[in-house]
């Protein structure tokens, strides 16, 4: 894939010159021209320089969608500085581990916004977690009001940084200047580090494989602190489409926009397309070319049907902060891989030269198409690494350089692979490999039970499947009468060696969605099976 520009600061440049009245941004139904985000972001470059920011410098950018978070990554990408991509659902402990694990230099945020209380979460932030911070950038409130310091360091007004005179320093070349971090829901967040190239070459590959054109528009329905939301971010930058953005998604909202602005595209956690589609009509979608889908909540089976009345096409997709997300989507076309496997996580590869394969986590043997196995990934999106952690680096990728990617699945071609759990969350049961979401949902077709989460468990030496479920309001326990509706309908070494009931699973935040902790999950069916033993 020819690349014409190793920096965002050129690509925009082009992209200015070229089409400068065309919408690039439209912020809460506001357009912002190519020329005119060019011209913002150089000022805010300007800015930023002038208080003190240099190539090198970490830069925490802990926004909403909105075009202030655009105009920091671009002013930063010009700078030569990081950023460090801080997600909104962050409350204060999480916020003071990625200000000092990442060592930021400088915090942007908004503190008046009324989504959120970021000023309040920052003002929970012990002081020893902003020691490294050299100051910081606020968003004025409504009120036009913003903290003049925080903690002892000095805040900087956005618009006053927007209104520099001053020329922004020439552009630094390609280097590192987004850091995504994982999840965490099993140990502390990884930094994830991509350079300005790298992402480039990712839009441009996403907005050619989703066949993006000059009439295109895509509408931001994910964070752009996350891969999936900047993914879709930098699809639009990249081919010189409209990104419709809003702070908070609201599906009722994001529907309407779709309307209003004729939009083509969408990239959503599949709750998030069902809760648009039951929000408007069916005529709200007629401008919809493709809805890609990540299953984070895999009950939700009636979205293939809201998306036949409203002729939304549908694919399935697969991301990762170290591949960046839209890495992969399934076919709709049969040049392009199965087209049987269209509503299924994963995808064909959106690089030409990228390659997928599954290996045994036993054995160590990759194994043939159809078979479940850590999928492994070789990508041209591949990060860096981890910031200032070489060991987990090494650790991720094997000797000829594919990405370990910690998840369970099978290839169906050496592009085409399809994602089934993730390998922490898979069980090997009498030496078969067992997605568990095969028996959750097998659980979820119990009388009273309204979702299901199984887990592998230790009783006696050996790895069992154990549920916890949430039930109907009303409804009662029965776990002598689900065991064996569950032993009728799958083999006896799936079927839960116990159930128990809960008002919520755990959870923790992510960029994308509310992932269930299920390691905490596997503690708590230890424990169950440790006492029901004794």
């Amino acid at each position: 894939m020819t690349l014409p520009y190793s920096t965002f600061s050129a690509h925009l440049d082009a992209l200015a010159a070229r089409q400068p009245g065309a919408p690039a941004l439209i912020d809460q139904d506001q357009p912002i021209g190519c020329a005119e985000l060019r011209t913002r972001s150089r000022a805010l470059a300007a800015g930023l320089a002038g208080i003190g920011v240099k190539p090198g410098h970490r830069v925490a950018v802990w926004l909403p969608n909105c075009a202030a978070w655009v105009e920091s990554f671009l002013a930063c990408a010009h700078l030569g500085a990081l950023v460090l991509a801080v997600n909104t659902r962050f409350r204060a402990l999480e916020v003071a581990d990625i200000l000092g694990r990442g060592k930021a230099d400088w915090l942007v945020y908004w503190p008046g916004f009324k989504g959120i209380d970021f000023q309040g979460i920052l003002d929970g932030v012990a002081p020893a977690d902003l020691a490294g911070l050299r100051g910081a950038v606020a968003l004025a409130g409504a009120d036009g009001a913003a903290p003049v310091s925080v903690h002892g360091k000095p805040v900087h007004r956005y618009d006053a940084l927007l209104a520099c005179a001053d020329p922004a320093p020439a552009a630094q070349a390609n280097a590192g200047v987004l850091c995504f971090t994982t999840s965490g829901t099993t140990s502390k967040p990884k930094f994830v580090l991509h350079d300005q190239q790298t992402l480039l070459r990712h839009g441009m590959a996403v907005a050619q494989a989703f066949d993006y054109d000059d009439k295109a528009c895509v509408l931001a329905s994910a964070p752009f602190c996350g891969a999936f939301g900047f993914a879709t971010l930098v699809g639009g930058l990249a081919r010189g489409v409209p990104v419709v953005c809003a702070p908070v998604f609201n599906a009722a909202e994001s529907a309407q926009a779709v309307a209003r602005h004729a939009v083509t595209h969408t990239y959503a956690n599949n709750e998030a397309l069902v809760g648009m589609m039951q929000a408007a009509a069916p005529e709200a979608f007629s401008s919809v070319r493709l809805f890609g889908f990540a299953s984070f909540t895999p009950a939700l089976d009636n979205m293939l049907d809201l998306a036949r009345a409203a002729h939304v096409p549908l694919t399935g997709l697969y991301g990762s902060s170290e591949l960046i997300a839209l890495v992969a989507g399934q076919p709709r076309d049969p040049a392009e891989g199965d087209v049987s496997a269209r509503h299924l996580p994963g995808g064909t590869l959106i690089y030409p030269d990228a390659r997928v394969r599954a290996r045994d986590p036993e054995t160590g043997q990759v194994l043939p198409h159809g078979q479940s196995g850590e999928v492994e990934i070789l990508s041209p999106s591949l990060m860096q690494g981890y910031l200032d952690n070489p060991e987990a680096t090494r650790a991720a990728l094997t000797d000829d350089g594919y990405f370990r990617t910690g998840d369970l699945g099978y290839t169906l071609t050496p592009r085409q692979f399809v994602f089934q759990t993730r390998m922490g969350d898979s069980l090997r049961l009498s030496g078969f490999l067992v997605n568990p979401v095969e028996i959750e949902q097998v659980v979820e077709t119990l009388p009273g039970v309204r979702a299901c989460q199984v887990v592998g468990a230790t009783r006696q030496g050996k790895i069992v499947p154990y549920a916890f479920v949430l039930l109907h309001p009303g409804a009662q326990a029965d776990p002598a009468g689900w065991t064996a509706a569950c032993k009728a309908a799958m083999a006896g070494f799936k079927a839960p060696a116990g159930f128990t009931v809960l008002d919520a699973f755990p959870s923790v935040e992510s960029a994308n969605s509310v992932k269930i902790q299920k390691h905490r999950l596997r503690e708590m069916a230890d424990a169950m099976l440790l006492d029901s033993s004794s």
